[in-house]
């Protein structure tokens, strides 16, 4: 048996990476000789799956990173969101399956950074996600 409902992740990182240019989008943070600022955090903390094979309700928690200050961390949240909203409202199509609702359950809030000199804001999206439209989906495989 093989899993057709992609990772959230593997739908939204490569969109996310093609639309902000120089930030480093990841679902998890790389140690620290590998770590670049700016960066985004997708990261999974929940949901409700509606339908194993068609319908999965995913809440992302979506973390900036910036060294250039709280209205640049701040912006760059907010540019992610609207490339998540866009892919929402145009129906993105990505291989690996695409988004149909959007519901931000927690905006743009600021926190301690964990590392020295950076800013931190993070907020909660909860997207409707599905599977791609054929009907011998595959196994997702993303690098994150």
């Amino acid at each position: 048996m093989h899993r057709t409902m992609p990772r959230i992740q593997a739908v939204l990182i490569p969109v996310l990476r093609a639309a902000l240019p120089g930030v480093m989008v990841m679902s998890w943070m790389p140690d620290v000789d590998h770590r670049t600022f700016p960066s985004l955090n997708i990261r999974r903390l929940g949901g409700l799956q509606r339908d194993v094979r068609r319908l999965d309700r995913p809440v992302i928690e979506m973390t900036a990173y910036s060294r250039d200050g709280l209205i640049a961390c701040e912006d760059l949240y907010l540019d992610a969101r609207t490339v998540i909203w866009d892919m929402v409202q145009q129906q993105t199509v990505t291989p690996q399956g695409h988004l149909h609702s959007f519901f931000e359950t927690m905006g743009p809030t600021q926190f301690d950074s964990p590392w020295d000199d950076t800013w931190r804001v993070q907020g909660l999206i909860q997207l409707g996600l599905r599977p791609p439209r054929t009907s011998g989906a595959a196994t997702v495989h993303d690098d994150e």
